[in-house]
């Protein structure tokens, strides 16, 4: 009988100890959620998004191309469509040029120009074909472009290493070389950002929109639902996109109630390739062939000059020149003062004559003798380009 009760006994204390323990773990168990909710109704920032309501992932921001355009002066565009009656006078040349300072920009250059500033340009250091509305070729020390009139085609910099090629339809690829960043479009918005700098990558695809970085993955689905991981706080968001989010939070997890994710954001087209500015020139140089107005060291024109001159002074008229200017130029034979003399005296025989034929135009003249040649004056060749009277006409 007595070790009948002992058995009894002992089961009861096993009892209460089995009791106790659980009790215990149910204590801790509830003790830890009741943590976790506290956080989470005190709105811990550890466990937010910031800027973002409980259990809410944001829509994966995406890049955009930077701005690419070719610096250019609209207002050193061509705007007056003369210089096809103007260049078919016979004696006479023309030119489009930039004037700065009473100085004519050019050189060794050549240049064909139409309406709206549309035609080709060469130099140095710069080849321009250009349809005057962004269409053509442009290649200068920095930059090459090569565009339709749609803006796809191809941009390259050489200084800052950016390369882009693109559709009509906005798909392409843009690579910044330097910077280590690449960007690939289709022509519905899906394709990969890479900065691998900062070894960040986004690829879009029709199901969904991913985020990655060395700390922080964030993913949007087309089904409203998705994760954001941030390792740096040991921190997962998984939003089922049907109002709920689960949380889980250096190993501990907890269900909430969550709006779901916004619609995955889709890449910008490209932006076209940049215009190809047009021909850059603020006036027309017309040149009229010494050799063939004046008898050498002379400056009275001849028969044919004149004859010359008449046809010009109507398409000037025509026009309704305001004003312009006749410059005098001569080779280096003889001293400076004589060549300075004579090349004033041409000019104002030019603009005297024009004069005559009611050409009403403001005429300014100089005579700059052989201070500003074109060609070498080392050649007979030279000499006679150099020999020459030159009127430059704003066209602006």
């Amino acid at each position: 009988m007595k070790k009948r009760r002992d058995i009894i006994i002992g089961m009861g204390i096993l009892g209460l100890v089995f009791c106790i323990n659980a009790c215990s773990k149910k204590s801790d168990n509830k003790n830890n959620n009741t943590q976790i909710n506290q956080n989470l109704k005190a709105g811990n920032d550890e466990i937010l998004v910031p800027g973002y309501a409980l259990g809410e992932i944001p829509v994966i921001s995406l890049p955009e191309m930077p701005n690419l355009s070719v610096t250019e002066n609209p207002g050193a565009k061509i705007t007056l469509n003369m210089t096809k009656k103007i260049s078919s006078v016979p004696g006479i040349t023309i030119t489009p040029v930039k004037v700065e300072n009473s100085n004519i920009i050019g050189g060794n250059y050549s240049m064909q120009i139409g309406q709206n500033g549309a035609g080709q340009f060469s130099d140095e250091n710069k080849v321009v074909q250009t349809d005057g509305n962004g269409a053509g070729q442009y290649t200068d020390e920095k930059v090459t472009i090569q565009r339709d009139e749609t803006g796809a085609g191809q941009y390259t910099n050489n200084v800052t290493e950016v390369n882009l090629q693109v559709d009509n339809n906005g798909a392409g690829q843009y690579v910044d070389n330097k910077n280590k960043i690449s960007l690939q479009v289709d022509a519905n918005g899906l394709g990969m950002y890479k900065d691998e700098n900062n070894e960040i990558s986004i690829v879009v695809s029709d199901e969904d929109t991913i985020y990655n970085s060395p700390n922080l993955i964030i993913e949007n689905n087309n089904d409203g639902s998705g994760k954001y991981h941030d390792k740096s706080k040991n921190l997962l968001i998984e939003n089922d996109g049907k109002g709920k989010a689960t949380i889980t939070y250096n190993g501990k997890t907890t269900e909430v109630a969550a709006k779901p994710v916004g619609k995955p954001a889709r890449f910008q087209k490209l932006k076209m390739v940049p215009a190809v500015p047009s021909i850059e020139a603020n006036s027309l140089l017309i040149t009229l062939d010494s050799g063939v107005f004046f008898d050498v060291d002379k400056y009275n024109l001849r028969p044919k000059a004149e004859e010359i001159l008449k046809n010009l002074a109507v398409i000037l008229k025509e026009a309704n020149i305001k004003s312009f200017e006749v410059d005098g130029h001569t080779d280096s034979d003889a001293s400076d003062e004589h060549n300075k003399v004579l090349s004033e005296n041409r000019a104002n025989s030019v603009k005297a004559f024009l004069a005559s034929q009611g050409v009403n135009a403001n005429i300014t003249t100089h005579g700059y003798g052989e201070s500003k040649p074109i060609a070498s004056n080392n050649t007979p060749e030279g000499k006679q380009k150099n020999r020459r009277v030159e009127i430059i006409i704003p066209t602006i």
